[in-house]
């Protein structure tokens, strides 16, 4: 019995260890995010408060509720759920960081706004995004993924693998870390030159080696096409008509040709994807595609170009 009772003030004192570790760091991170927020007011004239916001050491993470952001006119513009942010280290890129932000929404004052030929349908949707990216420091190779929602109506996702992307991190790294430096002062010309200079150095030594796009119908997709033809002048099937002949003289592969045809007729899914050569650059990736440019069939081959439509 002693024993049990040792080990729960063990628990206890663990978690209550924990619970003020949390709170500590909730404190320290609510005055980081003050400042970038009022720093933001300050270069883009918008306006950003939130109702509570969370911190978990365990977890390496911080969640933001309800936020709402207001215009230069105090006029409110959109209104976001939560934010939620996992893995970033202010001293070094870390192996798994994540991002997520649900029910984005503009306000209906901003909804009111809009030129009689947007898309109020898309502009009213609920927004999801999600961003993760895993880097694994040893090998230099990193994957990124991208998700974007617009609930019940159509979702987006990109992937992209990189190898050799290291200094393409530490420049990211380095050019954050220049960024708290100046605070809410412009960089000179100077500096920007080197934060160019910087990246470009970096984005000269990535292998890009795989990328995909997939778009999805979540539900209301089909019905946000035919609005958006409608208003200009068209229907559904004059669209997939003119796609149809605008294919027949598009330098376009066959695979993605027939892709996209498939995806003009079921509007439901249409997916594109690339498997690039090991062991070169961007840049010579690039000029190898410039000099395939009027050739699709070959640019396909090199490329291992997959691509499906429904």
């Amino acid at each position: 019995m002693k024993k049990l009772a040792i080990v729960a003030v063990v628990v206890a004192a663990a978690i209550g260890g924990v619970s003020y570790a949390n709170h500590a760091l909730t404190q320290e991170v609510k005055v980081e995010v003050d400042r970038q927020l009022a720093l933001m007011s300050q270069q883009m004239g918008v306006t950003a408060s939130y109702e509570d916001i969370s911190a978990s050491v365990l977890g390496q993470s911080v969640e933001i509720s309800n936020m709402q952001i207001t215009g230069f006119d105090q006029q409110p513009v959109a209104n976001i759920a939560s934010i939620e942010v996992a893995g970033y280290e202010v001293d070094k890129i870390a192996p798994r960081t994540e991002l997520s932000i649900k029910n984005f929404t503009f306000s209906e004052h901003f909804l009111a706004q809009l030129p009689p030929d947007a898309n109020n349908k898309l502009a009213a949707a609920s927004y999801d995004l999600h961003t993760l990216m895993n880097y694994d420091e040893k090998s230099g190779n990193s994957d990124i993924d991208f998700a974007l929602n617009a609930k019940n109506i159509v979702g987006l996702n990109f992937n992209l693998g990189l190898a050799k992307s290291t200094a393409l991190m530490n420049a990211s790294l380095a050019l954050s870390k220049m960024q708290q430096q100046l605070g809410s002062q412009q960089p000179t010309l100077e500096q920007q030159l080197q934060q160019q200079t910087l990246l470009m150095e970096a984005l000269a030594e990535l292998e890009p080696r795989s990328i995909e796009i997939a778009l999805n119908n979540e539900g209301e997709f089909k019905a946000l096409v035919e609005q958006t033809l409608e208003k200009q002048g068209m229907t559904l099937e004059q669209m997939q008509q003119m796609v149809n002949m605008q294919l027949q003289q598009a330098p376009v592969s066959e695979v993605l040709s027939e892709a996209i045809k498939n995806f003009t007729q079921g509007l439901s899914s249409l997916t594109v994807s690339a498997s690039l050569p090991e062991g070169q650059t961007m840049t010579e990736i690039n000029q190898q595609i410039f000099t395939l440019m009027g050739q699709p069939e070959e640019l396909a081959e090199f490329i291992n170009l997959k691509a499906k439509g429904d």
